[in-house]
């Protein structure tokens, strides 16, 4: 469950909600350089830009990335992540010439099942102010879900999954461990998100 505070900050950041449309959806809780995101700022994701999540080719490999199957990526008993096809999506691209990505970028990687309550999907938030210090600097991780009447709700976030969760608790730091990997491109591995090609 997230925190009282904040869900209180946050709420104190957040301006008017835009709503879910074909053009980029626009964060509405930066302050300062700091980007704190709320349920609100998921919603319509399925509207933004997106592309089959595929391994880019000027990073290096990873089991269970992009591309990969993870079934062959286990985590003892707890199950596997991102399990194949993948859909990427982001609420913005970079500015041409960008070598990181801006804070306020939204990037959410969705499985594929027909029943969309059953999909799983993960973000990663561009948060900064130095949020996650010890492992991909700036970003926030999110798990989130899809609801029956086609809202999106957040299931935990932050700079590692909580401990205790099932895919989760033998390595809570597993999304900073393989997206450093990735610092190549601001720690980002979608082949579509390379910096390069904005």
């Amino acid at each position: 469950m997230r925190a009282s505070t904040k869900t209180a900050l946050a709420t104190l950041l957040c301006g008017a909600s835009f709503g879910a449309g074909c053009s980029p959806k626009v964060p509405s809780g930066e302050v300062e350089g700091v980007f704190v995101a709320t349920t609100s700022d998921f919603q319509g994701f399925h509207d933004w830009q997106s592309a089959p999540a595929m391994p880019a080719t000027t990073l290096p490999p990873v089991d269970g990335g992009d591309g990969i199957d993870a079934g062959a990526v286990t985590l003892g008993d707890a199950g596997t992540i991102h399990n194949m096809p993948l859909t990427v999506y982001w609420n913005s691209s970079p500015p041409r010439g960008s070598t990181t990505f801006p804070v306020g970028t939204i990037i959410v990687k969705e499985t594929s099942e027909a029943d969309i309550t059953a999909r799983k999907i993960f973000s990663m938030v561009k948060r900064g102010g130095d949020f996650n210090p010890n492992g991909a600097v700036n970003w926030e991780w999110f798990e989130l879900q899809n609801l029956a009447d086609g809202s999106v709700s957040i299931n935990w976030d932050g700079a590692q999954a909580p401990g205790g969760m099932d895919v989760y608790s033998s390595n809570p730091n597993l999304c900073n461990e393989c997206h450093l990997k990735a610092a190549a491109n601001d720690d980002v591995w979608s082949s579509a998100l390379q910096l390069s090609n904005f």
